[in-house]
């Protein structure tokens, strides 16, 4: 629910703003079929997808899916976000949060980032 309601966000916001060819990319396949084929599954995003949609009519909107690992700067943002109380909308680099910034330069110069991940039931210390 989370991730369709950014995308709204994102895509009003795009909207407003006078961009009406972009491209969306997203980490959640259920929502960016949902949005390709317009079928609608799941009746708590309904009424997400069906804004989204109307939208898209309007627009030149190419919708693609991304794995997470392609979308850190995003889902760095989105963890931020859950933890502050504060609305942030940044159109530059600068304004940009500390633990952003590095994650949008790598994925800027387009260059791989790893995920470290380590496994806790099996992290042994002696």
């Amino acid at each position: 629910m989370v991730e369709a309601m950014a995308v709204e966000f994102g895509v009003k916001w795009c909207n407003q703003h006078g961009y009406t060819n972009f491209i969306l990319e997203l980490d959640s396949m259920n929502i960016v079929n949902m949005l390709a084929n317009d079928i609608v599954t799941n009746m708590k995003l309904k009424q997400v997808i069906d804004s989204i949609n109307v939208i898209k009519k309007r627009v030149q909107m190419q919708i693609k899916h991304c794995f997470r690992e392609g979308n850190q700067v995003a889902d760095c943002l989105a963890k931020l976000s859950s933890s502050s109380h504060q609305m942030l909308i940044t159109q530059l680099y600068s304004n940009l949060p500390r633990q952003a910034k590095g994650l949008f330069l790598l994925d800027k110069w387009q260059l791989p980032s790893i995920r470290s991940k380590y496994d806790k039931a099996n992290f042994f210390v002696s």
